[in-house]
């Protein structure tokens, strides 16, 4: 008979995962690792935990993702904008999580 644990579930890998972008960023602002380099943190973090999920809850996590980055590494105390720059991040953060995701639901 198989065991099934709780991390076998996409919703709590998901929920993992965001947790761990939250603790990332306040290591961001905390650093202080602002700018690019900060981003670069949270892309590079998005994307590797991406690669437990799929595509559905791939894309929710690069929103979350974007809005940390943009939120605190890019500007300060959560604030989210959407000039043409922030965009792109947001394309960039949500184009690399699905990409690196597991693919369509329930392919698990």
């Amino acid at each position: 008979m198989a065991q099934h644990v709780m991390t076998d579930q996409v919703g709590v890998r998901f929920g993992i995962a965001c947790g761990a972008l939250f603790l990332l960023t306040a290591g961001v602002v905390s650093a202080p690792l602002s700018g690019g380099y900060g981003v670069a943190a949270l892309l590079l973090v998005t994307g590797l935990l991406a690669t437990t999920l799929d595509r559905s809850h791939a894309l929710g996590l690069g929103l979350a993702g974007w809005a940390f980055a943009t939120g605190f590494a890019v500007h300060a105390l959560g604030v989210l904008t959407f000039a043409p720059s922030d965009l792109a991040r947001l394309g960039a953060f949500v184009l690399l999580a699905v990409l690196t995701s597991r693919g369509r639901a329930g392919a698990e």
